[in-house]
């Protein structure tokens, strides 16, 4: 009883050390993966800010376009730009 005793607590220790090396693998492969997830907010965030300055460009030029004046034409030049216009349709 004693000598079973002892060989499954060889085959414990021996089994014990396996686990704790696929204990190690798994915390690296957290950490590595924790590393990403930090790397990928940060690009995200990154992301949002370079969309958000777009559409306040887009705003912006939108606001300019609405706020184009026209020209002031007088009658006469009016007049000779139809004439204008009429001898080139000819």
């Amino acid at each position: 009883m004693g000598l079973l005793a002892g060989l499954a607590g060889i085959v414990a220790l021996f089994a014990g050390s396996k686990s704790k090396q696929k204990v190690k693998e798994i915390k690296k492969d957290i950490k590595v993966s924790k590393k990403k997830v930090k790397k990928l907010k940060s690009d995200n965030k990154a992301i949002k800010e370079t969309q958000k300055n777009h559409k306040k460009a887009m705003n912006d030029i939108k606001k300019e376009k609405q706020k184009k004046v026209t020209h002031d034409v007088s009658a006469d030049e009016a007049a000779s730009f139809l004439k204008r216009y009429t001898k080139k349709k000819k």
